[in-house]
């Protein structure tokens, strides 16, 4: 009998306290835990870190403001030529028909012609983006000639073409190495002929001024995707004015680009 009492005493004592007790409620979102300086300064500059990667820094403002000082130090500098390995020099040997003035009366005298150019693109020294492989010129050399007549009379006639004309292009494709370009120059033609009659020979020189003008098909093929070396070719119709008369030259080219 005392067991059976002393077991009650125990379950009213244990319903007592579980109804007496407070009760456990979790943790509001809204209250958290005190916090100490050093980690409240850890969740700052973690917060401003995350905040600069979300947002992308906008430079902009910094470019415009140091091209827009004065002095050596605010002066914006252009770099669109430092990822250029091109030097923009090219050789090249050409070959044609030269369409020769006649001073016969007829339309012309159709001649085999050779000769050789240099060309530099200047445009790349003045920096300018646009202008680099726009603007360029050539120092050519053409030479036709003519021999005919008969067993008796024999007619000689030689032309040495030396020129220098600028040119501007306007160049297609994503690595712009092929363009169309209109070109204007000038420069002397050296004329000689000789009239042979029965053996003997009467020659006759004469230097005249020209002026060269025409359009024409360039490119510049990569060769190697190791060297800047290039395979440069010309397809053009040029025409050369000398005194009253126009030679025509329409023929192409060949040869390398650095």
């Amino acid at each position: 009998m005392k067991t059976v009492a002393a077991h009650s005493w125990l379950l009213s004592c244990l319903l007592g306290g579980l109804a007496l007790a407070t009760p456990a409620l979790g943790q509001d979102d809204d209250d958290k835990p005190y916090a100490y300086p050093d980690e409240e300064e850890s969740e700052k500059e973690d917060t401003s870190q995350r905040r600069r990667r979300a947002e992308p820094e906008d430079t902009v403002d910094d470019f415009r403001r140091v091209s827009e000082e004065d002095g050596e130090e605010g002066k914006f500098e252009h770099l669109a030529g430092l990822d250029d390995p091109n030097t923009g020099i090219a050789f090249e040997v050409l070959g044609g028909a030269m369409l020769l003035s006649s001073p016969r009366g007829q339309l012309v005298d159709l001649l085999p012609a050779v000769g050789g150019r240099f060309t530099w693109e200047f445009g790349r020294i003045l920096n300018v983006e646009p202008l680099r492989e726009a603007l360029w010129f050539d120092v050519r050399y053409t030479y036709a000639g003519v021999r005919e007549g008969t067993a008796l009379i024999i007619g000689d006639t030689r032309l040495h073409y030396a020129s220098i004309a600028p040119a501007y292009e306007l160049t297609f494709g994503e690595s712009k190495d092929y363009g169309v370009y209109a070109q204007v120059g000038g420069g002397i033609v050296w004329e000689h002929t000789a009239l042979e009659v029965g053996g003997k020979v009467t020659p006759v020189d004469g230097i005249k001024s020209l002026i060269q003008y025409g359009v024409g098909l360039r490119g510049r093929t990569p060769l190697s995707s190791e060297s800047n070396l290039r395979l440069a070719w010309r397809v053009e119709l040029m025409r050369f004015r000398r005194g009253y008369m126009d030679d025509t030259f329409l023929g192409a080219s060949v040869g390398t680009a650095f």
